[in-house]
């Protein structure tokens, strides 16, 4: 794992703002750096030693210099096509996985991409084609953003290693403004900065001769499905998922898995376990007292039963609150996911022992792992209905007061159906910007997160609304919340994650899945709860979906009130033309009586104006 940064540029002041570039991502390799340039092209590099930990040294060069590559994360396939690349001649100088870029472009060309298996964001220059390239991994495990201005493209893993680059405009998007108060996350291909935006998964950028090209190379398809009865699909599930836990076991470094007591990662370590031979370090953060459900007891029950040496950090949920201060330092966009505070500590946590652990996340997008799921598949029956053309209900929902109709079926009943499901956290609706929003701010922020949607939807295979539901949350909600939480809050300690579920070939593998064998009734991860029930406790397999939810709506009435009522006041966030005073002020007095719980509201307000604070402090519309 590393972080790589980089440009094209003509302007004679780029190769001096390379250093503070790659400077901004030595978090993401503490291990080494390293330069290259060649022409118009700068690339830096921070490594986080992994694979072939006294060797491959970055950037990675051809043997004759003509082909150079910068490369974050890890080919898991890499020594099948070592194997294949050497049998065509190929002579490599390491013994790491992002030398087969090198060589398998000189091969292949653009279709490397076809061939590659793994977690990566990686930058090549072709000095005999002129071409600097660069892509992102299938489904966004690994970031990348860019920015083409003035003739210069800059790149890098994380958005402050951009700032730094000469002339880049740091205008805020207001558009990536309103889809965060939406959905407490900025979706790609936006950033907070309209000259910045986000490589989406699974596509590419070539800049040759002027002009900037991009492409997708990989996108699930959800057909045609196995005809596998369920006995077969269940075996077949569990040598697709071991294969997949194996490919992700390659480390020449500690490695370790974290263990939150429910299914989906306890799974991930026994197969770990049982692919390695070997007992596991497993990690688990718990709560004392109360406020915070807390999954200890069970993290540790998994950890003994599948024989790994466990270490569980317990904490108060105070504990957790320091962590809020290197926020906006771990996150340089506004983000508002509040589990990133006890995800940030664990892996502070789990660093101590290890430098690699495998994760969870994905199952819940991969086998329809959230009740949302099962309320909007019964929901659809009655909106498909209620909605459908001629149907006098639609009209009549438009014409509700905006605090009625937001309610999810008629709100659904006025949108065609590929808008009714968008995201799963729904902050500061859409129909409600007109009393939050200044009227400036709400002529100028127009995108809607259902616009994204949209577009997702008509791009899925299914006929069934399940699999567009799961498609739109792998391709939204995943990428830019979930894993982006992952990435810097791991990478913030030089921890590098890896998630089993989110290997392309085993998604889409799982894709193709009957949609029933996912959710059946109320019941969801039928299959995948099946296949846990071979290696982990029944109970632990059956027991209530848990996450890390913090007590917001106490901290913000009680131990975060004078911070939040100063960010948000006359002197903070009220003050730059965005939301509108008055509201402000009703939502601040409606939580601290305890009329309304308006923590989420309150919590992504805050978390902007600290980043305003910190980033753009002279900001108003």
């Amino acid at each position: 794992m590393c972080g790589i940064t980089g440009y094209y540029s003509h302007d004679p002041r780029a190769r001096a703002a390379l250093p503070a570039m790659t400077g901004a991502l030595a978090h993401r390799g503490p291990d080494a750096d390293g330069f290259h340039h060649d022409g118009p092209i700068g690339f830096g590099h921070r490594r986080l030693s992994v694979i072939d930990v006294a060797g491959s040294r970055q950037p990675l060069l051809s043997a004759d210099g003509a082909i150079a590559v910068i490369f974050n994360g890890e080919i898991y396939n890499f020594r099948a096509l070592r194997q294949e690349l050497q049998a065509a001649g190929h002579v490599f100088a390491t013994q790491g996985d992002g030398e087969v870029l090198v060589h398998g472009w000189r091969q292949w060309g653009r279709g490397v991409l076809d061939r590659i298996a793994g977690m990566f964001a990686f930058a090549l220059w072709d000095r005999a084609r002129q071409e600097l390239f660069i892509a992102r991994d299938h489904l966004g495990v690994k970031p990348l953003y860019y920015a083409w201005h003035a003739g210069s493209l800059a790149f890098g893993s994380e958005l402050k290693s951009l700032l730094p680059f000469p002339g880049l405009p740091r205008d805020i998007d207001l558009d990536a403004l309103g889809l965060y108060l939406e959905c407490q996350y900025i979706p790609a291909p936006h950033s907070i900065y309209r000259a910045v935006k986000k490589l989406p998964a699974g596509q590419w950028l070539a800049l040759r001769d002027g002009t900037l090209q991009g492409g997708t190379f990989w996108r699930p398809s959800y057909a045609p499905k196995h005809h596998l009865a369920e006995d077969a699909a269940l075996d077949a599930l569990d040598a697709h998922l071991g294969r997949s836990v194996e490919s992700m076991l390659v480390a020449d470094v500690p490695l370790g898995a974290f263990v939150s007591g429910g299914v989906d990662s306890g799974l991930v370590a026994a197969l770990a376990t049982k692919a390695s031979g070997r007992a596991l370090d497993t990690f688990n953060l718990g709560f004392t007292g109360h406020d915070v459900g807390s999954e200890h007891v069970e993290a540790e029950r998994v950890a003994k039963h599948i024989g790994s040496r466990h270490h569980c950090l317990m904490l108060a949920p105070d504990d957790v609150l320091p962590a809020l201060e290197r926020w906006v330092g771990v996150f340089d966009e506004p983000f508002g996911d509040q589990a990133a505070l006890p995800t940030m500590l664990l892996a502070e946590y789990a660093r101590k022992s290890v430098t690699v652990v495998l994760t969870g996340e994905g199952a819940d997008e991969v086998f329809g792992g959230y009740g949302n799921y099962v309320k909007r598949v019964r929901e659809e029956r009655i909106t498909s209905v209620l909605g459908a053309r001629g149907s006098p209900v639609p009209w009549l929902a438009r014409r509700l007061p905006p605090r009625i109709a937001r309610d999810r079926i008629l709100k659904a009943l006025t949108e065609p159906r590929a808008r009714r499901y968008a995201t799963i956290p729904n902050i500061f609706d859409a129909l409600l910007r007109p009393g939050y929003f200044t009227d400036a701010f709400a002529h100028a922020a127009t995108a809607r997160i259902a616009d994204s949607a949209e577009a997702i939807y008509a791009q899925c295979d299914s006929p069934s609304y399940l699999d567009h539901l799961l498609d739109i949350d792998a391709r939204l909600w995943l990428p830019d919340d979930l894993l982006a939480k992952v990435d810097r809050a791991t990478m913030a300690f030089s921890l590098e994650a890896r998630v089993p579920y989110l290997d392309h070939d085993f998604y889409g593998w799982c894709a193709r899945l009957d949609p029933g064998l996912k959710v059946r009734g109320d019941a969801r991860k039928h299959l995948l709860k099946r296949l846990a029930e071979r290696y982990l406790p029944k109970d632990i397999v059956h027991r209530p979906k848990q996450g890390f939810m913090m007590p917001l709506e106490r901290w913000l009435a009680s131990e975060l009130a004078p911070d939040i009522a100063a960010a948000l006041g006359p002197g903070g966030l009220a003050r730059r033309g965005l939301i509108r005073p008055a509201a402000i002020e009703r939502l601040l007095s409606e939580h601290a009586s305890g009329r309304k719980n308006h923590a989420m509201r309150l919590w992504v307000l805050l978390i902007l104006e600290r980043w305003f604070q910190r980033y753009e402090p002279a900001f108003a519309l």
